[in-house]
């Protein structure tokens, strides 16, 4: 079984795009075109999350990436890891999605924005360790988690939160998860 890191990544992504890229810069520039444009059928309402499983969470991977990646909603078949942070071993990657997909469904509602927060933070970390795509994990796990969040009635703008103070809250969430909910408590409000 392989192993990349983050750099290792960009030499697949390079040999496996739909659009025949060959230079990473370009690659980068029509992997942000295509993604905003998924990105924003989903908020226009051409796109829905129906519910929030497994299945559900894979097909938005491949709503997102079909454009761009043929493994666009495809479990990584290699071992990753980022900086220090080692993420799920493929070979318990079934098990844990298993496990954290069902807690989502059995999620009950949020009644208090300090459980909100607790609980956004809990599922935001566990599904970032899941990492299970070999690129765009971080995105879509923000828009899956910002549908789950409405539907337990509460409005998560994560487009606020200072992108180097997120990073830094999720690497510190491999051990707490304290410093992101203090950044989720400044971004999740109950809707009305």
């Amino acid at each position: 079984m392989a192993k990349y890191n983050e750099f290792e990544n960009d030499d697949y992504l390079l040999t496996t795009n739909l659009l025949g890229m060959t230079n990473f810069a370009e690659l980068e520039q029509a992997e942000a075109f295509t993604f905003s444009i998924r990105a924003t059928q989903i908020e226009q309402g051409a796109y829905n999350i129906m519910a929030f499983s497994l299945t559900n969470f894979v097909g938005l991977h491949r709503h997102l990436f079909q454009d761009i990646y043929s493994f666009a909603g495809q479990f990584r078949d290699v071992q990753l890891t980022k900086g220090n942070t080692r993420f799920c071993q493929v070979q318990y990657m079934e098990a844990y999605a298993s496990s954290l997909f069902t807690q989502l469904d059995n999620e009950p509602d949020w009644d208090t924005l300090e459980y909100a927060v607790k609980r956004l933070a809990y599922f935001k970390s566990e599904l970032n360790m899941l990492h299970p795509f070999r690129e765009g994990n971080g995105r879509t796990i923000r828009i899956f988690l910002e549908a789950f969040a409405k539907s337990k009635r509460f409005l998560w703008t994560y487009d606020k939160i200072d992108r180097d103070e997120y990073m830094r809250a999720m690497i510190r969430a491999v051990t707490s998860e304290d410093f992101l909910e203090k950044l989720l408590l400044d971004t999740l409000k109950p809707i009305d």
